[in-house]
């Protein structure tokens, strides 16, 4: 794909059809996609920005592609997101991060599976619902509330989920994941999940026999289900 230049955005704007758009238009809509990574119609103060984007998709999609990333269009969910290439390097999740993100996947799979979906797909749950996962993958301390909150607050910056009403008895937080989950956490993500479970089953098992300290769990979890890439 050929990159998008200044040369293609003026052209663009010259047409006739296209009065109505301005450069600062287009910069500005460029900018919050870059930032924000995934963004819906229905997200505040989107739609103007949505609907730019999809009216000059061959644009877009070569500036990304210039800056290394892939434009994907999901017109279905009312979704644009932005993808890195493959040779764009990636963020690797802490433990306690990558069991919350597949706890994350597998709400929101139950959730289809259930047909609980909400407008535009999305799966509304609790904190308390998807630590409880957390609970039953891994036998080891779950994290402090403060360090759970923190790890959803960086999903919400990347638009995997929003966060709603604080649920101050339970410690917890209200939660909507979004259909941009499943983008993130790929195919193999029950794949992860099993061998975190068949993981923590040996590790008790050991322990039970006096072979391995419990202050070595970590050790025991494969290194696949200790790392979790997502896009930067």
């Amino acid at each position: 794909m050929t990159a998008a230049t200044l040369y293609d955005l003026e052209e663009l704007l010259e047409r006739p059809q296209n009065r109505d758009v301005s450069k600062e238009m287009m910069v500005r809509a460029a900018d919050r996609l870059l930032a924000q990574q995934c963004l819906f119609r229905d997200d505040y103060n989107a739609a103007g920005t949505y609907d730019l984007v999809v009216r000059h998709a061959a644009y877009f999609r070569g500036l990304f592609d210039a800056l290394g990333r892939d434009l994907v269009i999901r017109a279905d969910e009312m979704m644009i997101e932005l993808r890195p290439q493959e040779s764009l390097s990636r963020t690797v999740l802490s433990v306690d991060e990558t069991i919350v993100l597949l706890a994350l996947r597998a709400t929101f799979e139950q959730g289809v599976l259930t047909m609980s979906q909400e407008e535009f797909g999305h799966i509304e749950t609790t904190s308390m619902e998807v630590m409880e996962r957390y609970d039953q993958w891994v036998a080891r301390p779950r994290p402090p509330w403060a360090r759970v909150r923190k790890i959803l607050d960086a999903f919400r910056r990347r638009r995997f989920i929003d966060l709603g009403d604080e649920i101050a008895l339970e410690n917890g937080v209200g939660i909507t994941i979004r259909p941009s989950i499943r983008s993130v956490t790929g195919d193999a993500w029950q794949t992860r999940i099993e061998e975190w479970i068949a993981a923590t089953q040996a590790r008790l098992a050991a322990e039970a026999q006096g072979q391995l300290p419990g202050s070595h769990a970590e050790e025991a979890a494969p290194i696949e289900a200790r790392e979790q890439e997502i896009a930067e």
